[in-house]
């Protein structure tokens, strides 16, 4: 792309506001429109309203089903699972690492791996309830792994590990 080209761009500023003749047309096309025709959208709104009711109710339905489905998957936190959980942490961190060194240029060829190590770092924040696990972290140098992130390049990430 050329400097010229960047320097002449001018985004679209919208429409000007109205002049005040152009607001009394207005006020006076909407004053012509007859009481029939406020009956009848005020009918049509009615009718949406009870339609968007009806898929609500769908959805919080659907929405509840998937939160006991999600409670019952969800394992209690041992030192195993703790294990687990850093042993994914890294292997996520280093493929997301190398994928980007190989593919500095190409976003989509890293984003899948950003997204998992998203993924685990939310996870991972179940581990700072349980005080009595921390001594995994540091013995597994999860630790380093997470300071190694603070210069991450997708902010995102860093937001994820305030």
């Amino acid at each position: 792309m050329d400097v010229g080209e960047l320097l002449s761009y001018q985004p679209n500023r919208g429409t000007k506001r109205p002049r005040d003749e152009e607001e009394e047309e207005i006020k006076a096309r909407r004053k012509q429109t007859s009481a029939r025709e406020h009956s009848r959208h005020r009918e049509e709104e009615s009718v949406a309203l009870e339609e968007t009711d009806d898929e609500k109710k769908k959805l919080l339905q659907i929405i509840e089903r998937d939160g006991e489905e999600e409670e019952e998957e969800e394992e209690p936190l041992d030192e195993s699972s703790v294990k687990k959980m850093i042993l994914t942490f890294e292997k996520r961190s280093y493929k997301n690492q190398e994928l980007r060194i190989k593919f500095p240029d190409n976003p989509e060829k890293f984003m899948e791996s950003e997204l998992d190590l998203n993924d685990i770092i939310q996870e991972m924040h179940v581990i700072a309830t349980m005080p009595d696990l921390y001594h995994l972290l540091v013995e597994l140098n999860a630790v380093q792994s997470l300071l190694g992130l603070l210069g991450h390049d997708n902010t995102d990430i860093l937001q994820l590990l305030k």
